[in-house]
């Protein structure tokens, strides 16, 4: 008797799960494309960031990507920008991008250049702070390693390729020595 009762509880939790799972799977398709996420993996923490500028998994027009860029500006400016802590400029860290924004491929970049070249991999790192927060004076070519410096994550290939191309998403956050 107590076999057939497990057996019948097992089935109705089989029935209840798979209703579940199509509810959720009709409720997710209703919603849209997913947004993709950024995260910056330091050690064993990680910082899941969304993207700033999104089109929806369409290519960011023109008009929109200088709406961006803008942004990027005023977000530096105000220090509104999602801050990513490393222990000293020796650290380093990691950044894993969403496989549907992979799939566009993405780069990353600081100030001083280009950190991750175009990848279709999901994963970059280990990644040197130092090379974030290092920066050189145009006037004495002499190298200073900061406390901080922003990296911006873009989908797509455009701006890496000299005919530029196409550009889905953008992520920004500010690398920072602890402390400091």
């Amino acid at each position: 008797m107590s076999l057939n009762r497990a057996v019948l509880a097992l089935g109705a939790v089989a029935v209840v799960g798979v209703a579940t799972v199509g509810a959720s799977a009709a409720y997710a398709h209703h919603q849209g494309k997913p947004v993709p996420n950024a995260a910056v993996t330091v050690g064993s923490t990680w910082t899941q960031i969304k993207p700033f500028c999104y089109n929806g998994g369409k290519v960011i027009t023109v008009k929109q990507l200088a709406a961006c860029n803008a942004t990027i500006e005023k977000k530096l400016t105000s220090g509104d920008v999602p801050t990513i802590t490393v222990s000293s400029a020796n650290a380093n860290f990691s950044i894993n991008l969403d496989q549907i924004a992979a799939d566009n491929s993405w780069w990353a970049k600081y100030q001083g250049g280009v950190l991750v070249n175009t990848t279709k991999d999901t994963y970059a790192g280990p990644l040197s702070a130092t090379t974030v927060l290092t920066s050189t004076s145009q006037q004495t070519g002499a190298a200073t390693v900061g406390t901080s410096g922003p990296v911006l994550v873009s989908e797509g290939s455009g701006g890496l390729t000299s005919a530029g191309g196409p550009i889905y998403g953008e992520w920004l956050f500010q690398l920072k020595v602890k402390g400091s």
